[in-house]
């Protein structure tokens, strides 16, 4: 969150330094960071990193999960 706060600083000072109004600088600002969201859900999606990851931690859970003791009796 303090990156982005100061990408988002350094970005408006910029803008302000070009002479933009302070609307254009808002709009670009709302763009950019529109497209580089949507640039980092598509990278997720094409190499399907979301399942990649869940299996690291399927991975991970399993260890404790089988370490556990289970009640076997039936009543």
């Amino acid at each position: 969150m303090i990156i982005g706060t100061t990408l988002i600083a350094l970005t408006w000072a910029l803008f302000i330094g070009l002479g933009l109004p302070t609307w254009a600088g808002a709009i670009i600002t709302v763009v950019c960071a529109f497209l580089i969201l949507f640039g980092l859900l598509f990278t997720v999606y094409f190499f399907n990193l979301d399942s990649k990851l869940l299996v690291l931690v399927q991975k991970f859970l399993q260890r404790f999960y089988n370490k556990r003791k289970r009640n076997r009796h039936l009543e």
